[in-house]
């Protein structure tokens, strides 16, 4: 197996491509690949090419995939040698750029794999929507398939280079400033990236779009409003928002930004005593908002020319509430630390704020844990 890490010239525009492979056997892959990346006018460097330095070589090779664009990922039968990690080196590498960049992974056809690389191909696979995927017969296939893949992802940055300050913004700007209803809501908004229109105005407006958002919202496999609160869809400007009685809402944009608006405190008669923010609910249902707006990305962007998000959380009307474990609450539930000053607003991102848009439903938990834990260092004392 090999890897291949794509990073721009700053002086033509061409593209420095670093290759690795630590797999006895797949130097005729290498070859092709770099010759792929010649024939674009690209740069190629390979591992060996480091020389001395103070960094083991596995090192010396991750940085140059922290330091790329892209990366190409070759996978045959082999898995190669466990690293201290317990990985072989390129699914250590894959593990560093699956979720910053785009993957452009090619599977060689007829391949064996044993235990160790048959999961590794299933972990790529199962991120396929984030990737450019393509299966190879051979040297000259998988020589000409790498042109074609680099090939295109050039021309699809290069006709929307993606701005993650702004994509940020976006997400930000998304956020209301005030909860719609009586209460705590708690808030999750995703906008995409590049910058584009997902939705003409007469799609966005069309009845059957809007039947798919009411009927995944209330009743899909990741529902986020209630069934027994009346629900209205209205258009406000270039969105569709599907609003509650009790301040829950939806609403879909024209660029393709979702936000998810819910009840943060226990609704379901569990908790009693002094009212508090209880962790292990706001986690779910940030998890919850982000599985429901991945499958609405999935459904309106189906061409996926959104390739990254950046994602908000936020808690509006706050006030006094105190912040604890289900474990806490149980323990203790008509004593409670109240919050210090009444906070109207608590806003979050993640660190770094954009990520690949795969990672709403391949790292879903995580990034709820984090968005969570985020929450609540602003507002436990």
């Amino acid at each position: 197996m090999a890897s291949v890490g794509v990073t721009p010239r700053a002086d033509n525009g061409h593209m420095k491509v670093f290759i690795s492979s630590l797999i006895r056997g797949f130097e005729p892959l290498r070859d092709a690949a770099a010759r792929a990346v010649s024939s674009l006018g690209h740069e190629v460097v390979r591992a060996e090419d480091f020389g001395a330095s103070p960094d083991s070589p596995q090192a010396a090779c991750m940085a140059g995939v922290r330091e790329s664009e892209a990366v190409v990922l070759i996978l045959g039968s082999e898995y190669g040698y466990a690293q201290a990690s317990g990985l072989s080196a390129t699914h250590e590498e894959y593990r560093e750029a699956r979720d910053a960049r785009p993957v452009l992974a090619f599977l060689e056809d007829g391949m064996e794999p044993g235990p160790e690389q048959l999961a590794f191909v299933r972990e790529v696979q199962g991120w396929e929507k984030g990737h450019y995927t393509s299966s190879f017969d051979g040297v000259e296939d998988l020589q000409a398939k790498v042109v074609r893949g680099l090939h295109d992802f050039a021309l699809a940055n290069a006709s929307a280079p993606l701005d993650e300050a702004e994509v940020a913004r976006q997400s930000l700007g998304l956020v209301p400033q005030a909860p719609s209803g009586s209460g705590t809501s708690l808030v999750v908004s995703v906008a995409g990236g590049p910058a584009r229109q997902v939705l003409r105005p007469a799609e966005l407006e069309d009845a059957e779009l809007h039947r798919f958002l009411l009927s995944e919202a209330l009743t899909g496999t990741n529902s986020v409003l209630s069934l027994t609160v009346a629900t209205n869809t209205s258009m406000d400007a270039d969105t569709v928002v599907l609003r509650q009685d009790d301040g829950a809402f939806v609403s879909l944009s024209e660029t393709g930004g979702v936000v998810v608006a819910q009840q943060a405190l226990e609704d379901n008669g569990w908790q009693v005593g002094i009212a508090s923010l209880i962790e292990e609910t706001v986690t779910e249902r940030i998890s919850d908002a982000l599985r429901f707006i991945g499958g609405i990305l999935d459904r309106v962007d189906q061409p996926r020319r959104l390739s990254h998000v950046a994602v908000t959380a936020v808690l509006l009307g706050v006030g006094y509430l105190g912040w604890r474990t289900k474990e806490e609450q149980a323990q203790n539930p008509r004593t409670a630390t109240m919050g210090i000053g009444s906070k109207d607003r608590v806003l979050v991102q993640l660190s770094p704020p954009v990520r690949r848009r795969a990672a709403l439903a391949h790292d879903t938990h995580k990034l709820a844990e984090d968005l969570a834990v985020r929450l609540r260092r602003e507002v436990r004392p």
